[in-house]
């Protein structure tokens, strides 16, 4: 296999867990590439220090989330070092105050994305209009991280340059439909999402998640194994234009 797992949060893991060692055993489960986003400056710090086999980050100022501690600076930054395949994830959130705010954060690293001509990771809660009517003046290539919200929401995100991960959130039997929807449109990536808060109590590696993650798409979605195997590389290698 050759399964990508294209949102995770790998420095974040790694301080709970040494991931050389879960890298290692989920790529002899087929796993071979991440995409891991970081947070927070030490979290950069790590993804700098540590050149992981297989692994691309990206870094983003998040719109909900405490132990985000980045700067527009530090976005700057490893954008000029070209050290990120991407700037994010960022975006708007429902659960997130000021929303003005959150707007005006968003298209300042919105203009760094397009300043440097580097994908997005995008983390869009509710808003999706108000994401769109701002996205829609850059013409950039967005990966839609965690998408689980109504297919009319999908469908104005799927306007433009999209591709959408899949994961646990939409295995659901209430999200079936925007599943299917996401299998069809052949414009998907599979992720764990998983972060040091996430990992469950004994659980040996959560990296291998992805492999039930695959599995549960193709008996919900009667898909075949080597079409999702496919679809999700050819789209990982459209993103980061072969950057691995």
């Amino acid at each position: 296999m050759r399964l990508v797992d294209a949102h995770c949060h790998l420095a974040s893991l790694n301080q709970i867990i040494p991931v050389e060692v879960l890298l290692k055993e989920a790529k002899e489960a087929g796993i071979t590439h991440f995409l891991s986003s970081a947070l927070s400056k030490e979290e950069i710090a790590f993804h700098r220090q540590h050149s992981l086999p297989g692994v691309l980050f990206s870094a983003g100022i998040h719109p909900h989330y405490a132990g985000c501690d980045l700067e527009l600076e530090d976005i700057e930054g490893v954008c000029a070092e070209h050290c990120v395949w991407a700037v994010g994830e960022i975006g708007l959130d429902r659960y997130g105050k000021d929303i003005e705010k959150q707007i005006k954060l968003f298209s300042q690293q919105l203009e760094l994305a397009k300043h440097y001509q580097l994908p997005v990771v995008l983390h869009i809660v509710g808003y999706q209009q108000q994401a769109y009517e701002l996205l829609k003046h850059y013409p950039l290539k967005y990966l839609v991280h965690g998408y689980a919200g109504s297919l009319e929401g999908y469908r104005l995100l799927s306007r433009l340059n999209s591709y959408f991960t899949i994961g646990e959130r939409i295995l659901r039997p209430d999200k079936h439909n925007l599943l299917q929807e996401m299998i069809n449109d052949k414009r998907y990536l599979l992720e764990t999402d998983i972060t040091r808060d996430y990992v469950l109590p004994g659980e040996h590696n959560p990296l291998l998640r992805l492999v039930d993650v695959f599995e549960q798409v193709q008996k919900q979605c009667r898909v075949d194994a080597e079409e999702i195997l496919t679809t999700q590389y050819e789209n990982f290698i459209e993103l980061t234009q072969g950057k691995l």
